[in-house]
Formats: C-alpha cells, structure tokens, sequence
C-alpha cells in the first residue's frame, strides 16, 4: 500500500511557496565531513601530530640548554676576570705606599710598606703551585691571603734609571760587595745610588678556562724616583 505524504507537512511547504521561501530539502545520505568529525582522527593522523610535539619539544630543550651552558660560562669569566683585578689592585697599592726596601725574582718579591694604621709592615709575593699567595708581616702577626688560582707562571722584573729591565732586584754589584763599599744584601748584591728603581712589572701567565689557551697579564707600577745622594762639597779654606 502506498503511504500517504502527511498533509500538515505539505500545507507548511505550500505556505513557503507562496510566501517565495526556498522549499527545505530532507536527504537522507549523512554528510561525509560530519561523519569523519564524529568518528575522530585518523592513526596517520595522530602519529604526525606526535611527531611534531616531540620536534618541537626537542628544538625548546635545546634552545634552553644552550642560555643555560652560554649563561654558566659567562659567570665563571666574570668571576675569573673579578679575581685577576683584585689581585692587580693589591699589587698596585703595596707598590704605591713603597717606603722601604724592595727585594725579587722570579716569582717572589718581598717589600716594605705602610699600612692602614700608619706602621711599617713587610709584603712577601710568592707563586706556590698554581696560587699567587700574598703574606703581611707586621706588629700584629703574620696573616696570608690567596690573590690569584690558575697561574702558570709569574715572573717579577725590574725597570732601573739607566734605562733597561732586570730579573732581579738589587743588582748584583760584587765589585761593592768586595770593597765594602755601600749597603749590602744579601751579603753579594747592593743597592746602586746611581741605579735607582724606577718602575716594577708583574707579568701572569694564566691556564685557560673550559679547555681553551691560557692568557697573560702584565701589570706595570711606577716608583718614585729618589735621586742619589751626593757627595758634600767642601770648599778650600
């Protein structure tokens, strides 16, 4: 038997004829892109999408390793170049309150100088190991402090008036030290009246951070230049 269309659906369609509305069509084949939607993605599909997750978690780990590595490496140079100027800023003032005698080679040097509470300590420089190790000398004791880690070599040198650089101070003078004449050091070396001291170098050979070549560093002081003594002049009667 043929069904019958229903007749409250066919007046609502004729209504929209008439009011010139565009008559509804009911199909019953489901919309393919609604049907895949509802069933989810493909195994293709979400493979790819872990595929990119997991590059795009590698790239950010990467990135971050490397500030991190960049940022550690910077903060040690720092730290590394903050220890060498405080050492050259120690150097520099025992050399600049230099008020006695002043004694080196090597990598040692011992002085004599004035210290914050107006007295006359001693300052010895030494290079053990790797270390440049500074030792005061004074009414209160003996107290040693660590200026410089990593360091090769050290190599004191010394600028007299007559123009030239020296490994060694006092020079060495055994003509003087025979004679008598003059103060003497060490029992073989004297101090020249006419060889003043006139300028002291310190010259750093520093080991490399992070497996890279080591660096040198040279500090130059100047001293006050103290003219000789003269000989008095005596006048015929």
């Amino acid at each position: 038997m043929r069904r019958q269309p229903d007749r409250p659906r066919r007046r609502v369609f004729s209504r929209l004829s008439a009011w010139g509305l565009p008559r509804p069509r009911f199909d019953s084949t489901p919309d393919v892109t609604a049907k895949r939607r509802r069933e989810g993605f493909t195994l293709v599909e979400v493979l790819i999408a872990l595929a990119l997750f997991a590059l795009i978690g590698v790239a950010g780990f990467t990135l971050l390793d490397g500030v991190l590595r960049t940022q550690n490496a910077t903060e040690t140079r720092l730290a590394r170049m903050a220890e060498i100027q405080r050492a050259m800023l120690v150097v520099t003032s025992d050399l600049d309150q230099l008020t006695g005698s002043v004694a080196g080679s090597g990598g040692g040097l011992s002085l004599r100088k004035v210290d914050v509470s107006g007295g006359i300590v001693s300052v010895r420089y030494d290079l053990a190991g790797e270390t440049l190790t500074r030792t005061v000398s004074g009414p209160g004791g003996e107290r040693s402090q660590t200026l410089v880690t990593g360091v090769s070599d050290a190599r004191w040198s010394f600028h007299r008036r007559r123009g030239d650089w020296l490994d060694t101070w006092p020079v060495p003078d055994p003509l003087g030290a025979s004679s008598g004449a003059g103060p003497q050091l060490g029992g073989a070396t004297r101090l020249n009246p006419d060889e003043g001291l006139t300028a002291v170098a310190l010259d750093l050979t520093l080991t490399g951070l992070d497996d890279r070549p080591g660096a040198a560093v040279r500090r130059l002081v100047s001293i006050p230049l103290t003219d000789a003594p003269q000989a008095p002049v005596t006048t015929a009667p």
